[in-house]
């Protein structure tokens, strides 16, 4: 009796296995946690962090940088750089461009910002 009943459950079993009945069984979910979870792996190392871009106003001519931020101007001063509220008598700001950049020093860019916008003196 034993084995007519291990049979009848076997054959049982197998027909329900190609009947698709496992399909029906609840599969467990692939899905992003909501957004007020908190984040673990690749979203905390890498989808928080926001890319900090730094403002200024940039005049070609005399390759000078205006900082809104920090309300003073970023100026060629023998061979380095100098930050200043105000600017020296000497200089005479021309046009200006807005530009962003992904440092809090924008001379650090310099050398690729006039590529971008060459100097070009103004008469």
């Amino acid at each position: 009796m034993k084995k007519t009943l291990r049979k009848i459950v076997l054959t049982i079993f197998s027909a329900a296995i190609a009947l698709g009945f496992t399909a029906s069984l609840p599969q467990p979910l692939q899905a992003d946690p909501p957004p007020w979870a908190p984040a673990h792996g690749y979203h905390k190392k890498y989808k928080h962090k926001k890319k900090v871009v730094y403002k200024y106003i940039y005049y070609p001519a005399q390759q000078v940088y205006y900082s809104p931020v920090r309300g003073g101007y970023y100026y060629p001063y023998n061979s380095g750089w100098r930050f200043s509220i105000n600017l020296p008598s000497t200089i005479r700001l021309g046009r200006s461009v807005s530009i962003d950049l992904d440092g809090p020093r924008p001379y650090v860019y310099h050398p690729t910002v006039i590529q971008t916008y060459p100097v070009v003196v103004v008469p």
